[in-house]
Parts: structure tokens; sequence; C-alpha cells
């Protein structure tokens, strides 16, 4: 399938090749990537308007995400830059819409009507070059309603870097952002307390090759989604989550 719109960017980081296997449905409740998903999507979901709503999933991927919001009441449009993600999704997610798009040119993309009532992208901006993060918040808000709601999450720089990532950004430059894309920034949630219990380090003391404490993997699970999870401040988050409204 061809791309809709051409944009060169690092093949490195090319996040059509992270998708070999629908791997968010087959985790582990106590593995970290599910740990973590279900942190950051608890916070999401509490920002986002009362369901039903229609809502697009901005970089869905294979659909995890949009499979809470279909619990949750929502109907749901995905859109994602990688085919096969999209084809997984397609199987995966019973009751959702998915299309095959680039999030940089979301006014381009067919299959894709106006007027949604919100739309979320998590975990998907630093994943986007720096310089066409811009168009990723203009063409959200293109697709939304008048006074639509907007749900951002995306990791801070002091979180344990990705080799899929481009550069992270800071939250003044993400509300410049959205603000320039005409957004009005009215939520805002940090995510994600940075503990050294949940550095990669330490999780390979718990998790490995040689043995599993799986045990010990549900005790920091309910550690973390009760104690770590929600940050009061900056300082100390790894993930911030935003809620911004479309004002133009």
């Amino acid at each position: 399938m061809s791309d809709p719109i051409a944009f060169h960017d690092d093949p490195e980081k090319d996040y059509r090749r992270r998708y070999r296997l629908p791997d968010q449905f087959v985790w582990d409740e106590a593995d970290w990537a599910r740990i973590d998903f279900d942190g950051y999507v608890e916070v999401a979901l509490d920002l986002m308007p009362r369901p039903p709503a229609r809502v697009l999933d901005v970089g869905c991927g294979p659909g995890a995400g949009a499979a809470r919001l279909l619990e949750r009441g929502y109907e749901v449009t995905g859109v994602d830059f990688s085919d096969r993600a999209i084809a997984f999704a397609g199987l995966m997610v019973e009751g959702g819409a998915f299309v095959h798009g680039d999030i940089r040119g979301l006014g381009s993309v067919k299959g894709l009507v106006d007027g949604f009532d919100a739309a979320w992208c998590i975990e998907v901006l630093e994943h986007v070059p720096v310089e066409h993060r811009p168009e990723v918040f203009e063409g959200v808000r293109g697709r939304l309603a008048a006074g639509g709601v907007f749900v951002l999450t995306t990791p801070t720089p002091r979180m344990h870097a990705n080799s899929w990532d481009y550069r992270r950004a800071h939250l003044g430059e993400l509300r410049t952002g959205l603000e320039a894309a005409g957004f009005a920034v009215t939520d805002l949630r940090f995510q994600h307390r940075l503990t050294p219990w949940f550095s990669p380090s330490a999780w390979r003391l718990v998790s490995n090759s040689a043995y599993d404490l799986r045990f010990a993997r549900h005790a920091l699970r309910r550690a973390f989604l009760r104690r770590w999870n929600r940050v009061a401040d900056e300082a100390r988050a790894g993930r911030v989550v935003i809620r911004a409204e479309r004002t133009w």
C-alpha cells in the first residue's frame, strides 16, 4: 500500500517496522510494558469527554488504546502510518473503524470525516520528527468539531530513552505548539513518578532469562498503580498528559 503523503524520515526510526505482532494484546498483566500502558491510559481516560462521543485515535497502532475507548462506550476511528498495525487493529478490535494514513497529513487521509468530538494521541508524538509535530496538531484541530477535546500523552525528556524516539518535548514546547495550532490547554496531569524501582535495570532483577519473580512483578504492579502512577509535580514525572480544546 502506498503512503498517502511522502515524508522523508530516518529509516532507523520508521515505526512501520515496529509491528510484527499485535504484542499489546498478549502482554502479561504484570509485564512492565502492560503496567506502564495501563497507567497512562487510566490518566488519559480521566481527561476525555463523557461517552458516548466520536473519538479519533491518532496513531492508533494495533488498536489497544482504541479497545479501551470502546469498552467505555466511545465510537472510535483509528488512523496509523503502519498498514500492518491497521490490519492487526481490524482483526483484534471489534467495533472500531481503522484507516491507513499519515498523522502528519490528517487533512488528506482518505476515509476520515470531520467533526470528531475528541481525539487522543497516546504515546505517539515522540515517534514523529520534531519538524512535523505542528502538522500533527493542525491536522487534529482540523478534524475536530468546534470545542472538540484533544488528549495527548508523551514521555518527558526525563523518562528512559527509547530507540524509536525522536527528541522528546518539554511541557512549554508542547503548550506553545498546541496554542499555535488553535488549541487552549484546559487540564494538565503528570504521570509515572520516576523511581529506581521501575528503571530497566531494576526490572531485570524480577524478570529475566534466568528466572521470573512473578509474585514480585504483581506486587510492583499494585504499588505502581496505587502510589506512583499519578504525580503531583512535573519535576518527578516521566510523562505529561494534556487536555486541550479547539479554539477556532
